[in-house]
Parts: C-alpha cells; structure tokens; sequence
C-alpha cells in the first residue's frame, strides 16, 4: 500500500484504505477507484485528508512493457476485455457517415469564424451530441474512423478527432454523460482562435521563425475569448484556454502546473498532442501510432498528466491473435501472429473484401508496410462474420511452421 495525501490523488488511483474507518463516512466500502475529481470532492467533504492505495507502479511496468514488447500478460488482459471494444459493421457504416458530416459542419462553422461570425453553437452542439451518444452506446466506432487520417483541411479533421479521443477518454474515465458531451464539445472547439491568427501562419508549409511561433502561440487567448463573448458555457472554455498547459508549468499562455489545470485541460493535452504528432499534413507526414506512445510516455508528467495517459494508451488498440478486424481498405481479416517487438504491428490474414465477398487470403505484415491502406481501423465482432475454415488452417500453420 502507498499512503497518499488527497491533493497528490491520480485518476486512475485505486484506494484500500482511508485514514479512518469507513463506518465514519458516507462510503460504503473503503475499495473506492479514482474516477473523476468529484471523488475527490467527496472524500474531502467527509473531512479525509490521507487514504492509502495500491502501488502505482505494478501499472506503469505493465504499459512501460506494452510499449517495449512485453506484451504477454496484458495482451491475455485486453483479450479479456476485448468484446467491449468490438464493432459490428453496421455501427462502423454509421459512425462514418456521421464523421463526414460532422467535419462538414465544423469545417463550416469554422470558415464562419474566420469570416468574423459568431460560433454556432446549434450546429456545434448537434454535433458534439452525436458524439457523445455514439462514443457512450458504442465504445471505440468513432475512434477508429479517425484511424483513417485525411490530408486536407487539416484543422477542420483535427478539431472532429480531438472531440472524439476526448469523448472517448472521459467516458472511460467514468465521466457522467453532461461531462463527456462538455469533452466533445470542448474539443470541437479547442483549436478555434487558430481561424483568428493570419492564414499564412496556419498554412505556412514550413517550421514557424521564434517571432511567427508567439504569434501562432496567441491563438490560445484569441480563441477563448472569443468563445466567451459568443456565450459559450465556463466548463466548455477550460480545454480551450488549457490545452497547450504542461504538467510541469512549461505550457502556456499561462504557465499552470497540473494540479491547476482542469480535468478538461489535462484531457485536452494528451488528445490534441496525440492526433497533431499522428497527423499527416501537407509539410509534415505523422509519425506512427506506436512511435507517438513511446514519445507521449516520456513526457508523462512532465507534459501531460500520467494517470491520463495511462487511460488513453490502454484504448489505443491491441490486437490479439484469432481477433477480426477491419483495414482502412474496409477489407476484413484475422490476426494471425503477433509481432513480438511491437504488439500493434501483428501479421493480419486478409478474406473478406470491402464489399462483403470472399477473396484469395492475403497476407499482411504491418511492421513492414508503410502504406496508410494496411493500417488496422478497429476489432470487429465476430458474431455475424462467417470466418472459412482455411483462415483457421493457415494461422495454425502460421504458428507451427518455422
């Protein structure tokens, strides 16, 4: 057990113990899990001022293994809890569909700001609602539609995928469904004082002099002022004007350390850091998913939050073998062999194609391909899936042979 002081509590952080008897407050067991910061609240309202909780780092050794290839107990640990992240293609056809919709409102909402308009905050909302409901009924479809990165209008793509990752995470947080539609919103929002700094800036195909950074660096204030003075609610400004704080005081505009930043603004740095770095733009090719973990969990607490990123890193997708999933080519396969050094790169044996239909097996080794086509986009139930019996027969001789 570690003793922890209620101000030092994580997200994340499991109690087994307060510094009283349990009978002498409002809980009704001394196991309570950090969820959220009203837990937090709460137990400082019943006048507790340290609890003790289990160690942290049989967790953090657990991810420092995943991301070194250490896979096996948590790739057994995920297996479990696989069919929660499943997707059925039905509700895959649907979320994308309401992706490329949505990006059409923001990205109208947006030009309608750079045009000196106020925010829309109907069409806004319609579109946070959407999804927040699909990210709460349906964990993980609108994640992976952001799998498939696009290439152009870049910032109207990164605003819909900052909503969804951040949705995402809140609902896995245990956030109630009011905080995950202020985590959509939020995070359709967040980047909206970048249509109020000069486009040459935005669009600049090139790194950014020191003199262009700081005036890049203002669209922090000019947007959550601006959202302030179009009426938007106090709770849906915190990721706007905390998004680009840092754990450890090095953000801005305001220099906030952790403990002064919002939940909404911790939740706000991993998402939006996370999409930037995996990003294709016009000047820049995104670096890999797995690449992005390894350099996001160097930064985690010094950064951004760690108990955060720990969260989100466990949703990111992981692939065991015998799990059907589908390609961004909406091509189907299994996972026939794991890829021991990077257990987010496996072997995947391709037999369904795009439109339904059998095709001759094929194939891929996703640690050695490049192509943004052979990239995994999510975990599909099998229940509805008629898998041929040579699928089966290869990946076990897959396994056998060699």
């Amino acid at each position: 057990m570690e003793k922890v002081f209620l101000d030092d509590l994580k997200i994340g952080d499991e109690i087994v113990k307060f510094d009283r008897g349990w009978l002498g407050t409002d809980f009704l067991t001394h196991k309570v899990r950090i969820d959220n910061q009203a837990v937090i609240d709460r137990l400082r309202q019943n006048g507790i001022e340290y609890v003790f909780i289990k160690p942290r780092n049989e967790e953090l050794q657990k991810l420092d293994d995943l991301l070194d290839g250490k896979s096996a107990n948590i790739i057994n640990e995920i297996k479990e809890q696989s069919s929660q992240c499943q997707l059925n293609l039905k509700d895959l056809h649907q979320a994308s569909d309401v992706y490329t919709e949505s990006v059409r409102i923001v990205g109208s909402v947006l030009d309608d700001i750079k045009c000196g308009g106020a925010v829309n905050s109907t069409a806004i909302k319609h579109v946070s609602d959407s999804i927040a409901e699909m990210t709460m009924k349906k964990r993980g479809v609108l994640t992976s539609i952001t799998k498939l990165k696009q290439h152009d209008n870049y910032t109207f793509h990164h605003s819909m995928n900052v909503s969804i990752f951040a949705a995402s995470l809140a609902t896995h947080l245990g956030m109630n469904k009011t905080e995950v539609q202020i985590a959509a919103n939020s995070g359709l929002l967040h980047d909206i004082g970048k249509m109020l700094v000069p486009e040459e800036l935005l669009n600049k195909p090139g790194k950014l002099t020191p003199e262009e950074y700081k005036v890049m660096q203002t669209h922090v204030i000019r947007g959550y002022e601006y959202a302030k003075k179009c009426g938007v609610p106090e709770e849906e400004l915190k990721m706007i004007i905390e998004h680009h704080e840092r754990h450890d005081g090095s953000g801005y505009p305001y220099g906030l350390k952790d403990e002064q930043i919002s939940i909404f603004g911790k939740i706000g740095a991993v998402v939006d850091i996370y999409d930037a770095i995996t990003s294709d733009r016009v000047y820049n090719k995104g670096i890999a998913a797995t690449s992005a973990l390894k350099l996001m969990f160097q930064w985690a607490d010094k950064h951004i939050n760690k108990s955060i990123f720990e969260f989100f890193i466990k949703n990111v997708g992981i692939y065991p073998v015998g799990s059907l999933v589908i390609m961004a080519t909406k091509e189907l396969g299994m996972v026939g062999k794991m890829n021991a050094a990077n257990p987010m790169t496996p072997v995947v044996v391709i037999f369904m194609n795009k439109n339904g239909g059998r095709m001759p097996i094929k194939v891929v080794d996703m640690a050695k391909s490049a192509l943004d086509s052979q990239k995994i986009i999510g975990l599909i139930n099998p229940e509805n899936v008629s898998v041929p019996p040579e699928v089966y027969k290869y990946i076990e001789n897959m396994n056998t042979v060699g």
